[in-house]
């Protein structure tokens, strides 16, 4: 079991997490030739959905009455063109829908978003094989709604030239070793295997799998068509991730401040691109320098939200290395440096994949947060 972990920490930590950052969170495109009304609702009801990451956002009531505001938290629009014929590009008030949200207490997302990368394999009475191809109904529909909801997604086999570099049975089995080995060129903060089958005539079955925070994560869902075990995957994931990315404004609990030591800063020009990283995450109202030190800057972080949001908000950003994290692993540097390395690694882990499940770090927080700038 400590092989296993050892393997996975080693995995992780080639993996570094590349977050995607949104442009256009607070922007719409809506249908041309319609009513002023109709057209600033549904921009209004395009960016509350991409900000939740609730596609049914606008059916509650409180946020489908103050769709008839709509106008209120118009910006901007401007006529474009779309796949779809004419159209307008509405950009909306970001400040007025935090706030709209806040007050209903709904969690918010930051333009830093996750990025997830997924192996769909389907087994049938008579093969078992990836899911492939652009045109393939299921890979369609996933990207369809990740898209909708902004939620950037890495498909591999929704490539046409597709040219696997595991199995269909290795990724079936639920080997991470290989899975995770695979998924390293797509930089990816999270990677789930999406196992479906039809156990019956007429019932469908999706197993998907992913390890969050060191710990194998499972989940069985049953429906009627893959169709609907899509739209069960979603919110079942989205759901997952949101405990961990999405920020409630306003729900600090215990202290509102905490000092954050950040070292590798050799030049002022990477220290303002980090104090205006820190400034414009959801989870910080404000950001000051409390000492500099060399290569060492020290913040004082005032919090709009729970520290464990503001700790995710700083782990979906790729240029700052937790030093907590970078103390407490198994895996010598020096086998980090190598591709032979790697491969001895893997060869010597292959034998212990297990389904045990891994020990979670304690919740306890620092009482200071220390981090590594890593320059681009």
């Amino acid at each position: 079991m400590r092989l296993l972990s050892a393997a996975l920490c080693f995995i992780f930590c080639l993996n570094v997490a590349q977050a995607k950052q949104l442009t256009d969170l607070y922007q719409a495109v809506v249908p041309a030739g319609q009513s002023q009304t109709v057209w600033q609702q549904q921009a209004l009801a395009q960016v509350l959905v991409k900000v939740t990451l609730n596609p049914a956002v606008a059916d509650l009531p409180a946020i489908k009455a103050e769709l008839k505001n709509a106008g209120n938290y118009i910006k901007t629009f401007a006529a474009v063109t779309s796949e779809q014929g004419p159209a307008l590009k509405v950009g909306l008030d970001e400040q007025k829908v935090q706030q709209l949200l806040s007050q209903q207490q709904i969690a918010i997302w930051g333009s830093r978003r996750p990025v997830i990368v997924l192996w769909p394999v389907e087994q049938t009475t008579e093969s078992r094989a990836f899911m492939q191809g652009a045109a393939h109904p299921v890979l369609a529909q996933l990207q369809q709604q990740t898209q909708q909801i902004g939620l950037p997604l890495e498909l591999p086999t929704a490539v046409d030239t597709f040219v696997p570099t595991l199995s269909q049975d290795e990724v079936w089995a639920g080997n991470w070793l290989l899975i995770e080995q695979a998924s390293l060129p797509f930089n990816a903060d999270q990677t789930v295997i999406l196992l479906f089958d039809q156990p019956m005539p007429g019932q469908y079955r999706l197993t998907w799998q992913g390890y969050e925070q060191g710990q194998l994560l499972s989940n069985e869902l049953i429906a009627n068509s893959q169709q609907e075990l899509v739209n069960s995957f979603i919110s079942g994931l989205t759901a997952q991730l949101a405990g961990k990315y999405a920020v409630q404004l306003g729900s600090q609990q215990g202290q509102t401040e905490l000092e954050l030591e950040i070292e590798g800063l050799t030049n002022f020009v990477d220290q303002v691109k980090v104090q205006q990283l820190l400034g414009a995450m959801l989870s910080v109202k404000q950001v000051t320098v409390l000492e500099r030190k060399a290569d060492l800057l020290k913040f004082k972080v005032s919090l709009a939200a729970d520290q464990s949001a503001f700790i995710n908000s700083l782990s979906l950003e790729r240029r700052l290395q937790s030093m907590q994290l970078q103390t407490d692993a198994t895996v010598p540097a020096e086998q980090t440096d190598t591709a032979d390395a790697s491969d001895e690694l893997f060869s010597e882990m292959a034998a212990e994949m297990a389904t045990q499940p891994v020990t979670v770090a304690s919740d306890a927080l620092p009482a200071v947060l220390r981090y590594r700038y890593l320059p681009n």
